[in-house]
């Protein structure tokens, strides 16, 4: 899980969510092809990267291994960037205090696991500080079709020694089934710990998490070992709403927040995290620091043997009222979703243009002289 940690311990643990996603190798959603319906014909683009779940660290036997601070604050100010792009992120240098490997399994092998697959949970993520190898967490998650990864929870020591598992009481969407520039997501769950007070003792504990994410930069990323890579910048708010029970029931003890930055890469799924909590928002240009700073350097990540089949014989004909797009239908698929957009740069305005069972449909608006030139992309639906 990322950020699940008040202001004192959430600097272990934030980089530990973010690093395998979304659907299994047989994702049954296929984005297609981008084509132009107007008289000067038509054109196939894209304009930045999309990350899905073969790009991430999702199945077992996976690895990667990655950089990071350790209780010192690090400054980032500089490194951030700014929103849109293009543009270019060095990091091919950083904090060495700390190497983490972080092994993919099948969740009834991690520790307490047995609880979490009762849940839903198919994957457990073990993360791993190779100079004390004693010090293990787990995240507990499954990969969904349609819904992308979903995250049933933790086991976590360093969280709470009291009481390291942690249960969700519902499976949070954690990313969906596709991220792309402009994209957002949000999610939230409710779980169960200790509160320890050296003084007073342990306590129960009720936090309340949610998470509001923005895909809102792209361009190049630069990694020790990997060179230049394209990526995606994903800027994420964590709440903590935190509550105790002292003895008469749960009451409010305060609220943390975490900012979180991290870069998905194609092939490579998250290859840089930084990260700063406070209790009050931190600001996006984290001039205090952040509290942890990651950077992949290795990993075992084999390309997915079998990938997605791809929707053929797009073709559009122009007629008097309509413009008619077709394509061959493929097996599995039981419904066809058809988007267009009227410029493709800087960034795609992709919007619904409807959807069918069938292998055509019809677009009115692409015949009026007044529109400007449409672009079309079509994803086939399980």
């Amino acid at each position: 899980m990322h950020g699940l940690k008040t202001d004192s311990y959430m600097r272990n643990e934030v980089w530990q969510r973010r690093n395998l996603v979304f659907v299994d190798k047989n994702m049954n959603r296929w984005p297609i092809l981008v084509l132009a319906a107007s008289l000067a014909g038509s054109v196939a683009t894209q304009a930045q990267v999309t990350i899905t779940s073969s790009d991430m660290f999702n199945q077992p036997g996976q690895y990667y291994r990655a950089y990071s601070n350790g209780t010192n604050t690090v400054p980032v100010s500089t490194l951030l960037g700014t929103t849109g792009g293009p543009q270019a992120w060095d990091f091919s240098t950083g904090p060495t205090d700390v190497t983490y490997r972080f092994n993919y399994i099948p969740a009834s092998q991690g520790t307490n696991g047995a609880d979490f697959v009762a849940r839903g949970a198919t994957v457990a993520e073990q993360k791993i500080d190779e100079a004390n190898t004693n010090a293990q967490s787990f995240l507990y998650f499954k990969q969904d079709p349609t819904a992308g990864r979903i995250d049933y929870g933790f086991y976590d020591p360093s969280f709470s020694a009291a009481q390291p598992e942690a249960v969700f009481t519902n499976g949070l969407q954690d990313f969906p089934a596709s991220i792309h520039y402009n994209g957002t997501w949000s999610g939230n769950t409710v779980f169960e710990s200790i509160y320890s007070d050296p003084t007073l003792g342990n306590f129960p504990m009720q936090v309340t998490y949610s998470a509001t994410d923005t895909v809102d930069a792209y361009g190049l990323v630069t990694l020790p070992n990997f060179g230049f890579l394209d990526c995606l910048r994903v800027h994420e708010l964590v709440t903590y709403d935190i509550a105790v029970d002292l003895g008469g029931g749960y009451q409010p003890l305060g609220t943390q927040y975490a900012l979180n930055y991290y870069w998905l890469s194609p092939g490579h799924g998250i290859v840089v995290q930084i990260s700063a909590s406070d209790s009050t928002p931190p600001p996006d240009s984290m001039p205090n620091g952040a509290s942890a700073f990651t950077r992949m350097f290795a990993m075992y990540h084999p390309a997915v043997s079998n990938p997605p089949p791809v929707i053929t014989g797009f073709k559009i004909t122009m007629g008097a009222s309509a413009a008619l797009l077709q394509w061959n239908r493929l097996a599995g698929v039981s419904s066809y979703r058809a988007d267009y957009a009227t410029t493709l740069t800087p960034v795609p305005n992709w919007q619904p243009l409807g959807t069918t069972t069938s292998n055509f449909i019809l677009d009115p608006a692409a015949v009026n002289p007044a529109n400007p030139r449409r672009y079309y992309r079509l994803v086939g639906l399980p």
